[in-house]
Parts: structure tokens; sequence; C-alpha cells
């Protein structure tokens, strides 16, 4: 053990440096220009690596000027992609294989948010998912986010969509669940803390990180044709988004005041929220895009009708891990200190 932290701290200190001399060099020359379509903003913790990133000037070290544009949600951010309104989108994780199903030019190429980092709350005297029979659940809009995870949940515990009520709400669902106007919706893990805050008998009755751990959330997609003529555009901010997650991890008081500057959250909600995530091992340090993932997002996708059947993309087809690989080979596999 001491040897390995002994290398991977020599290891660092070199690239470091590297990074430096890197930065040195494209001073003089114009930063390579990134825009990037995020699915909320301000974000959500959850999207913090990208956010750390460039507040830390890893994005800065690759020669990389990223801008940074938020979407009103990871379907029209994958969107944005496919029009070439972006050069690189956290999509929509089942999204972005719907898409790659129906012939869009995208691939996955890095995944630091796999998991479904959402929670059902709900009202104080529903205990179980049972109990949800014949309440009111507050979504977005049919087929939205929120209304595809309810409906996770709800098969989880055996109930069907004409066992409760769906009711339409606006973008922030913490007001009417706090008024009691829903019985239940599908929160960020920091929004759940601030409801609470306000009415402290709401509770989590299911988290989606343990209903459905094999589900890609989000992902990294970007134009094959793109990844191919940016590669080094492409690779440099793969390296230092992945740079970035790991400090998530491993520099938690720094991170702190980043993600209250990006979120606009007080100091109590973000450590808490942060932590819980950090425990829940929410981020991939690594790239995050397992086959066993792929494959179970896109099963998934056929099973409920989203992709057309027999069309399901393979994992060959749908990521493109080459950029992570030659990542990874430059920082070495994550090795804690937690989450490994």
């Amino acid at each position: 053990m001491i040897s390995k932290r002994t290398v991977s701290g020599l290891f660092a200190a070199g690239f470091g440096v590297a990074m430096a001399l890197a930065g040195a060099a494209n001073s003089a020359q114009a930063d390579t220009k990134l825009r990037v379509g995020m699915p909320v903003m301000p974000p959500n913790i959850v999207h913090m690596p990208v956010f750390a990133a460039k507040d830390l000037g890893y994005f800065k070290d690759e020669g990389l000027d990223v801008e940074i544009l938020g979407f009103e949600g990871g379907v029209k951010a994958f969107r944005a992609v496919v029009s070439g309104d972006v050069d690189i989108a956290s999509g929509s994780g089942p999204f972005s294989l719907v898409g790659r199903s129906k012939g869009a030019d995208t691939k996955i190429f890095l995944a630091p948010m796999p998991k479904l980092e959402a929670v059902m709350v709900a009202q104080g005297d529903i205990k179980s998912i049972a109990d949800l029979k014949g309440r009111k659940i507050g979504i977005q809009q049919p087929g939205g986010f929120a209304w595809v995870l309810s409906m996770t949940v709800l098969r989880s515990g055996g109930l069907k969509p004409d066992d409760v009520q769906f009711v339409s709400i606006l973008t922030e669902d913490v007001p009417p669940l706090v008024a009691g106007q829903i019985d239940t919706a599908i929160l960020h893990v920091e929004q759940q803390m601030i409801a609470k805050s306000k009415k402290p008998t709401l509770h989590p009755v299911a988290r989606l990180w343990e209903v459905t751990p094999k589900q890609l959330y989000s992902g990294f997609v970007a134009k094959e044709s793109n990844l191919a003529s940016n590669h080094d555009a492409m690779l440099g901010f793969t390296r230092a988004v992945i740079r970035a997650t790991r400090d998530l991890y491993a520099h938690q008081d720094k991170m702190v005041p980043i993600i209250m500057k990006e979120t606009g959250l007080d100091e109590a909600t973000t450590r808490n929220a942060y932590a819980e995530l950090v425990a829940s091992c929410i981020w991939d340090a690594n790239h995050g895009l397992s086959r066993e993932r792929i494959d179970y997002t896109g099963s998934r996708m056929e099973k409920v009708g989203n992709i057309e059947k027999g069309k399901v993309p393979s994992y060959e087809d749908a990521v493109d891990l080459s950029l992570a690989e030659a990542a990874l080979k430059d920082l070495g596999q994550w090795q804690g200190p937690v989450c490994k």
C-alpha cells in the first residue's frame, strides 16, 4: 500500500508539472473553444464534475475554453448535440441510446454521473411504495424525467399507472409538496433536504440508485464526426472532467465553496447533500460506462417501447471508450480514498 501511494503521489506531481508546461505552451495561442450543454442551470450537485473542472482550471490546463450552456433537461441537451448547437452534452442516458437506435450520429464517451441520483419524497403518512395507491404524484409532463422515474418506483412496488393520480406541476417540485398539493415527487438529494427543512414530516420512500442501480442516468455525448475531427480537445475535456470527479472524493473541503457558488445552496444543505452523494458513490471517477449498465439501459428502453424491438444499439455502437481509456492511461485507475 505504501509503495502504491508513493507511486501515485509521484505521478500526480509529474502530471501537475506536465499540465503546467502544457498550459504555458498553450498560452501563446488561443484556447480551443468547446460548447457544453447541461440539463439544468444552475446545476444540481450531481452535475458538479464539469463545473468543478472549469472552476479549478483543469480545462485551462488542457488549452480549452469551455462554455457551459443550460437546457431544460437531458433530452434537450442531447438534441442540441445532434443539431450542432453544442459540441458536447450531458445527455439523458436512456434517451442517448434511443437517439442512437434511431440513427443519431452520436456516441457516449464518458459518464462521471452514471447512477440515477434522485429520490422519491413523500408525505409523512406514506410509509412504503404500496401506500402510494390512490395518491397524487407530481410530474412536469407525461413521458418526462419525473414521470419515468415515478413509473420505475411504482413498478418496483407492484403498482400500475392507474393506481395513482399524476398531477402536472411546475419544474420546482418543493412548494407543492410542502403545501400538500401533491403526495409525492421526484427530487434531487439537495431538494429533498430543502423540502424536509420546510416540512419535517416529508421523507424518502425510494432512492432511485437503489431501486434501479444498473440504469444509466447521464453520459457525455458528442457526434462521432466531432470526436474524430476534434480529438485532442475532446481528450482534454475527458481528462479534465475525470480529474475534477476525483477531487469530489479526495478534496471535499475544497469542493464545498465551488458547489455553493455554482448551485446557490447554503453551506448546511450543501454539506449534508454532498455527504450523502459521496457515501452513495454517485460519481464514477474512471469512465462510468460499464457494458452491464449500457446493456441494461438499452434493454429497459426496448421493454417499455422507447426503442423498437431488435434495434437496441450494441455497446460498441453506443459507446466510444477510446478517449476515456487514453485519459486513464495518463491518470491511472482510481484507487480511492473512497468509492474505488
